[in-house]
């Protein structure tokens, strides 16, 4: 069972969408899942048996994954039921404001970070909800509770200025002209934030939109990139792959199905 329902109008800055993975029955059990590189966090609790990362440990009960610079193998099982919080890059500077280097390619226990008895506390209320849509209430709910618990970082409205404009194709230097910021301040946030500089950001964002565009079989899986073998060498460094190896193998029954959800949704799996 996969599933996607969006989150209150008042977190839409900052979740994407709240995604189920569920395999009670063990369908795709030992089958292995690719992630890909993704400009954002990923905000997951457990139900079930957690999936295992290849070469990694279980993922946590309540996990937070930072942002991801390459592609990234696991394993999943019978019993497995997840659900997980897409967070944008502002929803993980508003939500967890300067946790950006500490998870960014890691998977973090967020049992460390909140306390052991708020990530259980968590886990369980969702875990008796058990329905998605029940599920996402709380979620809604919990997230919205830790944004009044939360003090927003005095940068944020400039992060979220800048990071636009990234998404724009402006360049570095316009834009730190344009936010009245200087560069170096602007890198700074941005890694505090996020965990990478903002030409990171801009390449893993390039990197999103050609998945996607592959994915999709629609828009243009250049875009972004100087010629065709610009696009193929961020391919091979950040994927292993190249495009055309890539669609003509096809996407997974995970990424055919998220790829399918209206708007410009992330693309997480591969």
């Amino acid at each position: 069972m996969f599933q996607v329902i969006a989150p209150c109008p008042a977190l839409a800055p900052y979740v994407n969408g709240y995604w189920f993975v569920q395999d009670l029955e063990g369908v795709y059990e030992g089958q292995p899942i690719e992630t890909c590189p993704y400009p954002g966090a990923v905000l997951s609790v457990n139900f079930g048996r957690p999936n295992a990362m290849e070469g990694g440990p279980t993922v946590p009960k309540v996990s937070l994954l930072g942002f991801q610079s390459n592609s990234r193998r696991w394993r999943s099982w019978s019993d497995t039921y997840f659900v997980m919080a897409m967070l944008s890059g502002i929803g993980l500077a508003r939500l967890f404001p300067g946790i950006g280097a500490e998870c960014k390619d890691r998977l973090m226990d967020l049992a460390a970070y909140l306390g052991d008895g708020r990530a259980c506390s968590l886990a369980a209320d969702l875990s008796a909800a058990w329905a998605p849509r029940r599920i996402a209430g709380q979620l809604d709910a919990w997230l919205l509770r830790r944004l009044d618990a939360t003090r927003a970082p005095i940068e944020l409205p400039t992060l979220a200025a800048a990071h636009a404009l990234l998404r724009q194709g402006r360049q570095v230097q316009d834009i730190a002209r344009l936010t009245a910021v200087n560069r170096r301040q602007l890198h700074r946030w941005f890694q505090r934030h996020l965990g990478i500089g903002p030409k990171q950001l801009m390449d893993l964002e390039r990197l999103q939109s050609s998945i996607q565009a592959v994915q999709r079989g629609d828009g243009d899986a250049l875009s972004g990139y100087s010629d065709q073998a610009h696009q193929i060498r961020n391919w091979r460094q950040r994927l292993a792959q190249t495009p055309g190896g890539y669609a003509r193998g096809g996407p997974s029954p995970l990424a055919e199905y998220f790829g399918r959800q209206p708007g410009e949704g992330p693309a997480f799996y591969l």
